[in-house]
């Protein structure tokens, strides 16, 4: 096992000035990008000197955390113009910014392209301080070392048939940019190595369409927050993981093969006098049927108007779609559902995975900490009796 960053930080801590002299520079450089994050040269100054002076040959250009010391906006701008301006190292393998970019656009510019000058692989831009989206003027489609790219309130644009860009990127989040269907189907086309794709508050309207059919790398699927998306079709058979916040849609997974887990925190929506999620959140439950993990909010067992209990209603509605659908949990070994209320059609429904998930060890209820969300109070005789037929029940306040 290999020991925390934190305790080799210390071991450097304690190495003599004179120490570099006899090591290669390329050997420096990777000591620093390693072991030694810029952050932690700014925050700290305890540190051999000759290692202060060659972190400027660092690989790993994090500003992830540099308001932590609640600097200022001009001196954390000036801090990042001081290292790329000594920066002497021959690449930038990664760089992460998080920053109000108002009145600061031409000196972002002038990072980036020094870092795309460098053969950059990992690419994270966060201008969410700003509360304004950039855009850099920065073709990111073209950039072929690139590995992971994350890009927040930054635009983003990728045309169809890039010759080389993206070629090697794994993964692609990206949040408030305008998604269409043609930069869907073109990132698909072109990022031929694409692991995961988080969308997250992207603008984007009707269906969602993933035609990932001819890749074998595709593995994980993230949306957030996307309120105009109606339905979402996947083709996607090697998809192992997929998570979701927002309301509930329909979902087309009639092409997912290989899906393990699934995170889904349902949103109600209010604004919709007359919208009720239980039937899609039913005829959504076959898409779920071989996930090994489920993790959901409560409206997932907000069903109304049946029980799950056998009965004339069971036999007609439930029973008969269940069957026709081939519901059948048996590859479920873990459920987590958050904002449990202890509403007797949840009980229902908790109990109907308790008898007919084969696999399941664990099944997790979360009760809101906030008591003018608690429905009722737990009825302890049934969740003894739960937890007599099935062990793994855990209730959590």
């Amino acid at each position: 096992m290999s020991e925390p960053k934190n305790k080799k930080i210390k071991h450097i801590d304690e190495l003599p000035e004179d120490l570099t002299v006899e090591l290669p520079e390329h050997l420096v450089e990777y000591i620093i990008s390693t072991y030694l994050p810029i952050q932690y040269v700014l925050q700290n100054h305890v540190v051999s000197k000759t290692f202060r002076e060659a972190a400027i040959r660092s690989r790993d250009l994090d500003f992830g955390r540099i308001y932590s010391r609640r600097r200022s906006q001009s001196e954390v701008v000036h801090i990042i113009e001081e290292i790329f301006n000594q920066h002497k190292g021959s690449e930038i393998n990664r760089f992460v910014l998080i920053l109000n970019h108002i009145g600061v656009e031409d000196k972002v510019l002038s990072w980036v392209k020094t870092c795309l000058s460098k053969n950059i692989q990992e690419l994270t831009l966060n201008f969410s301080k700003s509360k304004k989206v950039m855009d850099l003027s920065v073709d990111f489609s073209a950039i072929e070392t690139l590995t992971v790219l994350n890009l927040r309130w930054c635009k983003f644009e990728i045309p169809n048939n890039t010759p080389k860009g993206l070629r090697l990127l794994r993964t692609l989040a990206l949040m408030k940019s305008n998604v269409t269907p043609e930069m869907i189907d073109a990132i698909f086309s072109n990022c031929i190595h694409l692991e995961t794709l988080e969308l997250t508050r992207c603008i984007t309207h009707g269906v969602l369409s993933i035609n990932a059919h001819n890749h074998k790398k595709f593995k994980e699927l993230v949306l957030y927050c996307m309120p105009n998306r109606l339905q979402i079709i996947l083709d996607a058979p090697t998809l192992e993981c997929y998570k979701y916040e927002g309301f509930v849609r329909i979902l087309d997974f009639s092409k997912v093969d290989a899906l393990k887990e699934a995170k889904l925190h349902y949103i109600q929506n209010y604004n919709w006098r007359y919208y009720d999620s239980s039937n899609m959140v039913l005829a959504n439950m076959v898409a779920y049927t071989g996930v090994h993990v489920l993790s959901t909010t409560n409206i997932f067992l907000e069903i109304k108007e049946f029980t799950f209990e056998p009965g004339m209603l069971w036999i007609i509605h439930q029973m008969s779609y269940m069957e026709s659908s081939n519901c059948e949990f048996n590859s479920i070994k873990e459920v987590t559902i958050d904002g449990y209320k202890n509403h007797w059609h949840e009980l229902d429904i908790v109990e109907f995975f308790c008898r007919h998930a084969k696999s399941l060890k664990k099944l997790k209820l979360i009760i809101p900490k906030n008591v003018k969300k608690r429905a009722r109070g737990l009825d302890y005789a049934r969740l003894d009796y739960l937890k007599s037929r099935f062990t793994g029940v855990i209730v959590e306040v």
